[in-house]
């Protein structure tokens, strides 16, 4: 898809087109320098920066300090536990807008993906053929292919799948059954998808270059699904021209995510936001994961990155989905589950409830990991907050913790009250009150 500098400028987004020397070509109005989020698509001979219009800074620091918490945590660890943990810090970043690609091999990503796939014992892996060659991270394509695996495993019954590693490298599974059923997608945006790990799989391939092929039969009853590095720059970015309602030019992307190719028809369940950037050209219109912008007799269709919000919703999902490769001992382990309770916190979610009974416990065991005063009696409410995140913001905050009509009341020291953490969640008195 070539982009001319009208285009660049009518696209509707916060964008720049810069030459190979990082002059500017092209921006749109909304461009304004970049900044947290701010996503590059390399394309044959110039780079297209797209910014983020949804950004909440303390929300990314917390994303930040809660994957490197999982890295430390991996750091200290060796063999299977090591890249199991490597495996999630690495495909979290992602997720987060943070990736940071570490070249391997094909070796290295069988050993990943054995240690991934060990943790359940009904998604049998069996190697057929392994030609080795480099890779561009090695984690998220472990990651990635368990995903397959799982989905493979879970939804066509597959209760023997084959890998084939060819060059390029391709990744090839094959199980005996019949496709995947209609209707489970591979959205890059969350609001668009049905499943987080087909969902994680399209970033993947963003992110490394790669191509996904989802399931499909060979007639004779043998399903393939297969992950393909491509070194050739695709552009990534979903974006269409529409005239009349139908789509004149795509990205492939675009065709990825909504199997709609130029001539096609728009998607029925965006024909609302086109007739109402129709109705106010110029403007950038949004609904949901798209964003339009009406210029002349075209409309511009883009669905871009996630914000920050968006993405930390999409990085809890993701350990909810991969909690069972989260095996981190204390003081890691209170650490990491208190962030992942103050990043929902900050998205405006209520807290995680606990029985009374689990949070004396749980909240005994995570003051001994951080050297913190115990709890002066027992929880004495109908239902208690998250012993861990009581934990870590205790910590954090250097806060006084007492048990108050049957809620948990952390007041922050005066030395703290002007963190981000204590100006998001505390009230004028320096007072979180809990759940």
């Amino acid at each position: 898809m070539r982009l001319s500098a009208a285009d660049i400028a009518a696209l509707p987004l916060p964008v720049a087109l810069f030459d190979r020397d990082g002059a500017l070509l092209a921006r749109s109005p909304e461009w304004s320098g970049g900044g947290l989020g701010t996503v590059a698509y390399r394309l044959p001979v110039a780079t297209l920066s797209v910014g983020c219009d949804e950004q909440d800074a303390d929300i990314a620091a917390v994303m930040t300090e809660l994957l490197e918490e999982i890295r430390q945590a991996a750091a200290a660890t060796e063999g299977a536990q090591r890249r199991r943990l490597d495996v999630l810090a690495g495909s979290l970043a992602l997720v987060a807008g943070s990736v940071d690609l570490r070249p391997a091999t094909t070796t290295d990503v069988l050993d990943h993906l054995t240690a991934v796939l060990a943790m359940n014992s009904s998604y049998p892996v069996e190697v057929a053929r392994h030609r080795p060659g480099p890779v561009p991270d090695a984690a998220i394509i472990a990651l990635a292919l368990r995903q397959l695996a799982i989905n493979a495993r879970r939804h066509d019954d597959a209760a023997r799948i084959t890998l084939a590693i060819d060059p390029g490298p391709t990744f090839t599974l094959e199980w005996p059954g019949q496709p995947l059923g209609a209707g489970i997608t591979a959205a890059r945006h969350q609001a668009d998808r049905g499943r987080w790990g087909l969902g994680f799989v399209r970033l993947a391939c963003d992110a490394l270059g790669a191509v996904y092929l989802a399931p499909a039969t060979d007639g004779a009853g043998h399903v393939t699904s297969v992950l393909a590095l491509d070194a050739g720059p695709r552009f990534r970015l979903p974006l269409a021209c529409i005239r009349d309602g139908i789509v004149e030019r795509a990205s492939p992307a675009w065709d990825e995510e909504t199997h709609r190719p130029p001539g096609t028809a728009l998607p029925d369940r965006w024909r609302s936001v086109v007739d109402a950037a129709a109705a106010t050209p110029g403007v950038v219109v949004r609904s949901g994961s798209v964003r339009v912008r009406q210029v002349g007799e075209v409309a511009w269709v883009a669905i871009p990155r996630e914000g920050t919000a968006d993405s930390a919703r999409d990085v809890i999902r993701g350990l909810e989905h991969e909690r069972e490769l989260l095996d981190v001992p204390d003081p890691g382990a209170t650490r990491i589950n208190g962030l992942i309770g103050v990043i929902a916190l900050l998205l405006g979610d209520p807290a995680r409830v606990v029985t009374p009974r689990a949070f004396d416990g749980g909240y005994a065991t995570a003051c001994r990991a951080l050297a913190l005063p115990a709890l002066g009696g027992r929880f004495n409410g109908a239902r208690a907050p998250d012993p861990w995140l009581v934990a870590f913001l205790a910590e954090r905050l250097a806060a006084t913790v007492r048990n108050v009509r049957g809620c948990v009341e952390l007041e922050v020291d005066p030395t703290r009250r002007r963190s981000a953490l204590a100006r998001r969640l505390a009230d004028d008195r320096g007072i979180i009150s809990l759940p």
